[in-house]
């Protein structure tokens, strides 16, 4: 039977990929420590993402048989372990109240005692994240669009980065001593921080876990944005509907050609900043009348005016873009360079060198 479930409900955009890659790169050593981190068959780290969609009625274009019954086989194992359990999926963040009841139920229903923790990063930062985020995987939205809908409220993105929202269903029912807020530092914070800041709210020697990261979210600028956007305009609804293009695109195209170079970052201007913080000072104020327990600063979450250099990621130089494009053509070609030709283009090659 196990000890304590910490549940990781999200938000979207706080880094919870980069905190998932290091808790499955270390879940040897977490286990050798008594702590559980789920994983599926020979390690697959897909499990927690498979049980958000099993229990949130999400698809994402997984194959069905991957989610069906997923949260249950992730119950199983927490059933089966003695000792402490941490389970991450940020899409938990847009569950509804019947959702997470369930969740809450089946991990009490092991005799874990459950805590629940969020991570949480400044509003601006998260929501320029989850636009770029919208792009590579094909929508065509500016970000001017994209904010407007937010402000007005008909965002489901921005109610999963809302703590407000997302405690009101997750911890409503639970004592604020099991509740844990845990906040990313700003720009340019120490490396480790969030890392060491998630690891003191499921109570984990950093020494357990010292492994890094397999992987995190890639982020892309300015002028990288407007060549996703135009790219998704040109393929339209194949890659919207993630088609056979869109792995190419947000793995090549976003992963290996944009995310790598240095441009101006995506940030929101101006116009959307006093909204924006207003906002998030609403939400710092709700928090600190909570009594939850706070791991970093909840002035992290209290987003920076843009600076003077700040550039309209709807409107940026054309030679930032073309340059980004012509990038990204490099990279594609010395794909295809790279990859083996298929034996019948081959064996036209052959024969045309016999003939020659």
């Amino acid at each position: 039977m196990p000890n304590r479930v910490f549940l990781h409900v999200g938000a979207p955009k706080s880094g919870t990929t980069y905190l998932q890659s290091r808790l499955h790169a270390n879940r040897r050593d977490l286990r050798r420590h008594g702590v559980l981190y789920p994983s599926g068959p020979l390690g697959e780290p897909r499990l927690h993402y498979w049980a958000a969609l099993d229990v949130t009625g999400a698809r994402h274009g997984v194959d069905p048989r991957r989610l069906d019954g997923a949260w249950d086989r992730l119950v199983r194992q927490v059933r089966r372990t003695r000792g402490d359990v941490v389970v991450s999926h940020e899409l938990l963040a847009r569950a509804d109240q019947g959702q997470a009841d369930r969740v809450l139920a089946d991990l009490a229903a092991t005799g874990a005692e459950v805590q629940v923790v969020l991570t949480v990063r400044d509003l601006a930062r998260g929501l320029a994240s989850g636009w770029q985020e919208t792009l590579k995987f094909g929508a065509t939205t500016t970000l001017r669009a994209y904010l407007d809908r937010a402000r007005a409220g008909r965002s489901v993105f921005l109610r999963s980065l809302d703590p407000t929202h997302v405690l009101g269903v997750w911890a409503a029912g639970l004592p604020a001593s099991r509740v844990h807020v845990v906040t990313a530092p700003p720009p340019g914070g120490a490396g480790d921080a969030l890392w060491l800041r998630f690891l003191d709210a499921v109570q984990v020697d950093p020494a357990w876990a010292p492994r890094e990261a397999e992987r995190s979210n890639a982020s892309v600028g300015v002028p990288e944005a407007q060549v996703l956007r135009g790219l998704n305009r040109r393929l339209g609804e194949e890659v919207r509907r993630g088609g056979a293009l869109s792995p190419i695109v947000d793995g090549i195209v976003a992963g290996d050609a944009l995310a790598p170079r240095r441009s101006t970052p995506i940030a929101v201007g101006p116009e959307d900043h006093p909204w924006v913080a207003d906002l998030s000072a609403t939400w710092v104020a709700w928090l600190r009348d909570q009594d939850v327990t706070v791991h970093g600063d909840l002035d992290d979450l209290l987003p920076a005016p843009p600076g003077e250099d700040w550039t309209d990621p709807d409107k940026p130089p054309q030679r930032e873009v073309t340059a980004a494009a012509l990038d990204t053509v490099g990279v594609l070609l010395a794909e295809v360079a790279g990859r083996p030709l298929p034996w019948g283009e081959r064996g036209r090659r052959a024969l045309a060198r016999l003939r020659r």
